[in-house]
């Protein structure tokens, strides 16, 4: 990537606000999301990019534990949400079309049109049981919500949902998508708390954020049992990061299974949800270090950057051959080309998006073919002169480091079994 060609550039790389700041709005202030238009969010390249491996992370995580992905539609049919009592009580949140097409809204739930879909392929067998899937799916709500991507009318999540044949198996169900959860979250390298009813398997991961909305008063578990009693310590704000109950509507939609009798039955539902925009707000709020963000390297947009130093054209050349070198050899790779950007600018960007090694090509550096690299934000790194094949040395052993420098050579001992 090329930060001199993709738009709403110029703002990276601007100073870490204050971390004392409640209303501090991070994706926005490092440029790796915007509201340009009726309360949607845009993704930078940059913001995008970090998504992206959250998305890989959970992914691989959600098939080590077992689950299946699909792919399902952004419409669906209004009368699809109906069984549930979804128009009655979410009808004005729906986001819809003019007629002749006023029978169809955009995505606005799952669970309906997931069992919609198993319905479709007719009666199950128990073997088939437990099924577990996921899907990456935006969801659309047009709330009037804060402008963040926190709470938006637009946002991204991991749905997942398993069905069980009796209330029994999927409490064991909803014990397994809480240590998938988990999982994904250690891989994130996230701390979030799990509040959980083992009676219903209701449960949620919160994390400490000023500006959420879901303290422990307002998790599920909480809301289930309104004779739960709290403290002053449940009200204090948190962010929900995963949330996951039963699923009471299964019976109106058409879906069965034959049990060991041939008896026909109906399945148990859990549904699940992990927030991937709200992964990445949690990964901006817990890995700020002073004057930038020490993302893990599961997840860092960029393991290098790619720095040009002044504006001779010979110099530009050179940064951008050893952009393609380093690309071509498969390394995470951004080029910080931005014509009057400064220095001090582009080392601020490397800080504030947890990119780690920074590679400076000046004029010097042009002609004699070896290249200087500094180190990670903290880490006492002293700056090495290296050629092309020295620095592809270097990134090979050392390019996948935390900003700690320690090496994450742990990454297979995390994660749940299926």
């Amino acid at each position: 990537m090329r930060l001199s060609k993709i738009p709403h550039a110029d703002p990276l790389g601007a100073p870490m606000p204050d971390p004392g700041d409640p209303e501090a709005d991070l994706p926005h202030q490092l440029g790796l999301a915007r509201f340009t238009d009726a309360g949607f969010p845009w993704f930078s390249p940059v913001g995008q990019r970090l998504v992206t491996r959250i998305q890989a992370v959970v992914r691989r995580e959600m098939e080590r534990a077992g689950y299946a992905e699909f792919r399902g539609p952004a419409v669906h049919r209004v009368e699809t949400l109906a069984p549930a009592g979804w128009l009655e009580r979410f009808g004005g949140e729906l986001i819809g079309f003019s007629a002749p097409f006023d029978q169809y809204t955009l995505a606005a739930t799952s669970e309906e049109p997931l069992l919609s879909y198993i319905g479709s392929a007719g009666l199950a067998s128990h073997r088939q049981l437990p099924m577990r899937l996921f899907e990456f799916r935006e969801i659309f709500r047009f709330r009037d919500r804060p402008q963040s991507i926190y709470n938006s009318r637009q946002f991204q999540c991991c749905l997942f949902a398993s069905l069980d044949t009796d209330h029994a198996a999927y409490l064991q169900s909803a014990a397994h998508a809480q240590r998938t959860v988990r999982a994904v979250l250690d891989r994130l390298r996230l701390s979030a708390e799990l509040v959980r009813d083992e009676t219903t398997g209701g449960f949620e991961f919160i994390f400490p954020y000023a500006r959420g909305d879901r303290p422990r008063s307002r998790t599920i578990p909480y809301h289930r049992d309104a004779g739960r009693a709290t403290t002053a310590e449940d009200e204090i704000p948190q962010g929900g990061v995963a949330m996951g109950y039963g699923y009471t509507h299964t019976p109106a939609f058409d879906v069965r299974f034959r049990d060991e009798d041939n008896q026909v039955r109906t399945p148990v539902m859990g549904t699940y949800g992990l927030g991937i925009q709200r992964c990445v707000l949690a990964l901006l709020e817990q890995h700020r270090v002073p004057g930038g963000i020490a993302l893990p390297a599961a997840v860092r947009p960029f393991d290098v950057m790619v720095a040009v130093q002044g504006r001779d054209p010979a110099t530009a050349d050179a940064a951008g051959e050893l952009h393609r070198v380093l690309l071509e050899n498969d390394v995470s790779v951004v080029l910080d080309d931005r014509h009057g950007a400064s220095m001090g600018g582009r080392m601020r960007f490397a800080d504030a998006v947890g990119v780690p090694w920074r590679v400076v090509v000046g004029r010097d550096d042009a002609k004699s073919g070896s290249f200087r690299l500094r180190g990670p934000l903290g880490a006492r790194e002293p700056e090495r002169s290296l050629t092309v094949d020295g620095l592809l040395a270097h990134l090979t052993a050392r390019g996948h480091e935390e900003w700690t420098g320690r090496p994450g050579n742990d990454d297979e001992r995390i994660g749940a079994s299926a």
